[in-house]
């Protein structure tokens, strides 16, 4: 359990880092629609650093998939709001920025979430034949209809900034690509239902970035990645409970809500703070 632990959290620091970067670049970045491809493509090829954080969210999203493969949802999805601590440091040995209270508390309780998580974790695994292949398709197609409620709701009900609802629309697509990746573990041995769950991988990731970028364009960073993260933490697990029959013990439950409130609590400086100074503001 340990070396996917690991292998999480490396991953999680190289994408948060990467997020930074797509974010102080993402001014310079053309919309993300299919017109204009070619120019659009040449646009992107100038934002240097945009294109180096691309690299290591990549990077760091595969070190988190692999992860995934091999351990419990439930242990390693909310690991993903971990990585917030590496720009924490940053900001405060890097930019000379001093903590406020609510701050080391929160970067007190990550680090105690990040020890509580394997300590109460279970590896309990379950057969292929436990899935219920009608509940997974049943829960995929109501947070596909939820996304597109709120979408309903944004434009006709309430006044949510675009740009928030791009963050929860990414949480919420990057969730159902972890939850996905859990199941090719389970049907490795089964070449349609493999390739149909790599096909569903690749979209619901595709559409993440896109609605991340999208989202980085309209709004602070300090708003977008802890609505990614909380939406992205919260699916695995409702999937990991339901779906693979994963067991969240109290003690690992308490970790996982410390980690998410801290992560959320220290991002309030660090995401933009650091997007500024690479901005050279």
């Amino acid at each position: 359990m340990l070396i996917p632990i690991f292998i999480a959290l490396i991953g999680t620091i190289i994408l948060n880092i990467g997020f930074v970067l797509q974010k102080s670049e993402a001014s310079q970045l053309p919309s993300f629609t299919p017109t204009d491809i070619k120019l659009k493509l040449q646009q992107i090829v100038t934002c240097r650093k945009w294109i180096l954080g691309t690299t290591l969210t990549t990077t760091g999203w595969l070190f988190f998939l692999i992860a995934i493969a091999v351990a419990p949802l439930t242990v390693i999805a909310p690991l993903s709001n971990a990585g917030v601590v590496v720009l924490a440091g940053i900001a405060y040995f890097y930019l000379q920025e001093s903590l406020h209270v609510y701050e080391w508390m929160g970067f007190i309780a990550i680090l105690l979430g990040v020890v509580f998580i394997p300590i109460f974790s279970t590896s309990k695994q379950v057969d292929i034949k436990e899935l219920d292949a009608v509940l997974l398709l049943l829960m995929t197609s109501i947070f596909i209809v939820g996304m597109i409620f709120l979408v309903i709701c944004q434009k006709l009900l309430f006044p949510l900034k675009n740009g928030s609802v791009l963050g929860i629309l990414s949480g919420i697509t990057a969730g159902m690509g972890s939850a996905f990746t859990k199941m090719i573990s389970f049907v490795i041995d089964e070449f349609i239902l493999l390739v149909m769950t790599l096909i569903l991988v690749g979209i619901f990731q595709i559409l993440s970035f896109i609605t991340l970028q999208t989202a980085f364009q309209q709004e602070r960073a300090t708003i977008i990645v802890p609505l990614f993260n909380s939406f992205a933490t919260l699916l695995p697990l409702i999937y990991g409970i339901l779906i693979f029959s994963e067991v969240v013990p109290i003690g690992q439950m308490l970790g996982i809500i410390m980690i998410v409130l801290g992560a959320s609590a220290l991002f309030q400086f660090s995401g933009e703070d650091f997007s500024k100074k690479l901005q050279g503001e």
